[in-house]
This record gives structure tokens, C-alpha cells and sequence, in this order.
């Protein structure tokens, strides 16, 4: 037996990609950043991020185009909340400062990203009439990084066990399996 349910809750049975933060600098230096939960995979050097057109990261994206997403892992929830708590126009110093969020930076773009990520993209807007338009950010990846330790090389993909990725469910609530499953 299926339950209806409001419309309004729909997009909490449609799990996307994993949850993400995305981080960019403004046009005068300012570090930024924040958690997305609606993203995914567009092509194989591409992704898509939804992003509401109000927010700082996307006034930031437009004067910059630069962006670097992050794959946080299971264990990093406190970070998650503490990036999308805040706008970052409303911080006295940066949002990572003020929230207390330990970052490092990017290895190309020299751009703030959470420690210990899971992986992390550098990217640049492919897009820019769709992104004013609709808020949908076509990410183009110039840059890959992974955790050296959780990468198969001979499979060009994670190992198992390792991929504990995060998935939006609803306001604080998370869920990750960690698991890979095959046809085997």
C-alpha cells in the first residue's frame, strides 16, 4: 500500500546527489560558502547545482564564475548545518570564521574548502543565461581531488565501504549508506 503525500514533501522522496558544499569568493576576496543537497552529475566533466538565486554563494558564482564543490563525509554534519545556517552577507568577518568551520585550500582555484572532504571539485560556470535564468549552475570540473586512500585506481571509482556520502532527507536529518552494492 502507497501513502499520498503533499506535494509540497515530494522532492523529500527523490533523493538526488550527495550533499555538497559549494565555496566561492567574492569580487573583493571574501570567502564563501554553503550546503546544497540538489545536485548531480551531468556529464562526465560537468555537474548540475540548484542554487537559489537570493543567496550569497550565487552572487558570488555571477561576479566570479569560479566554484569549488565539495563531498563532505558522514562525520562532518556539524559543518553542513553551520554552512547553511548563515548567509554569508550577514557574517562580521566570513562565514568560516564566524561559524568556526575548518577549511584548507583548493589545490588550483586557492579557494577555501572543507577539511576532510571526501572529494572536491574546481570548477568554473559553463552556463551563465541559465544560471540567471532558472538558478541551475552547469559546473564545468577543471579539477578532480579525491582522498588518495579511498580511490581504486584499477577501477577508477571509490573503494567499497568508503563512499559514506551524505543525503538530504528533511531539515537536520541525513541518512548515508557507505555501501556499494553490485549485481553479484
Amino acid at each position: 500500500m502507497y501513502k499520498n503525500i503533499e506535494l509540497n514533501h515530494a522532492y523529500r522522496a527523490f533523493t538526488g546527489g550527495p550533499m555538497i558544499c559549494i565555496f566561492t569568493k567574492s569580487k573583493d576576496g571574501v570567502p564563501d560558502g554553503m550546503s546544497a543537497a540538489w545536485n548531480c552529475p551531468f556529464d562526465t566533466d560537468e555537474l548540475i547545482l540548484v542554487l537559489d538565486k537570493g543567496h550569497t554563494t550565487t552572487e558570488n558564482i555571477r561576479n566570479g564564475s569560479k566554484i569549488v564543490v565539495a563531498i563532505p563525509s558522514s562525520n562532518q554534519i556539524p559543518e553542513i548545518l553551520k554552512l547553511g545556517s548563515v548567509h554569508g552577507r550577514d557574517c562580521s568577518v566570513n562565514k568560516f570564521v564566524d561559524q568556526k568551520v575548518e577549511t584548507e585550500e583548493s589545490e588550483l582555484f586557492k579557494m577555501p574548502v572543507i577539511k576532510g572532504a571526501l572529494a572536491y571539485f574546481e570548477c568554473e560556470l559553463n552556463d551563465k543565461a541559465l544560471f540567471e535564468d532558472k538558478g541551475i549552475c552547469l559546473a564545468k570540473v577543471k579539477n578532480c581531488y579525491v582522498q588518495e586512500n579511498m580511490w581504486d585506481d584499477a577501477s577508477n571509482s571509490f573503494k567499497k565501504g568508503c563512499l559514506n556520502t551524505l543525503h538530504h532527507v528533511s531539515e537536520a536529518v541525513f541518512c548515508t549508506g557507505g555501501e556499494l552494492k553490485t549485481n553479484d
